[in-house]
């Protein structure tokens, strides 16, 4: 579909609209428990939700070795998003969950965490060379473009 941008001039311009990147990430996603909404109200009223979760975090919800790779994703997508903006969409699905189990069936995903990169190309594990090679690609945009922009 293509954009129409009028100019000054009154002219209009058919422009095609940028490619946009969709990063689907498949990784067991650490779960808090909580209380229902109403008792977690009185909980937090009390001074005692918010102690009570502080701690069920200090305990670790990731063994520390996973914790670390998953701070290294997230600082990949965290840079990523600086450099390409509005045309990277990032969409984390917990393997654990319905929708993650299907896509762990449909994109045959045996390692975690995979990413899929606009629903047809897998990359298991955690590869940031590769996966900016692809996002770079799928947004037509060449590496040393790309590297010439950070360096300068």
């Amino acid at each position: 579909m293509m954009r129409v941008i009028r100019t000054i001039a009154g002219t209009a311009t058919a422009v095609a609209p940028a490619p946009v990147v969709t990063v689907e990430v498949i990784a067991f996603a650490p779960t808090e428990f909580f209380h229902c909404q109403h008792c977690e109200i009185v909980w937090n009223e009390l001074g005692i939700g918010r102690r009570l979760h502080a701690e069920q975090r200090r305990a670790g919800l990731l063994p520390p070795e996973l914790a670390a790779e998953y701070a290294r994703i997230g600082d990949w997508v965290r840079g990523a998003a600086g450099r390409y903006g509005d045309r990277m969409r990032v969409r984390v699905v917990d393997a654990a969950s319905i929708q993650g189990v299907v896509m762990t069936l449909r994109h045959r995903v045996r390692r975690f965490p995979s990413f899929v990169i606009d629903g047809r190309q897998r990359i298991a594990g955690f590869d940031q060379e590769r996966l900016e090679r692809a996002v770079a690609e799928r947004l037509g945009v060449r590496t040393d473009q790309r590297l010439a922009g950070e360096g300068g």
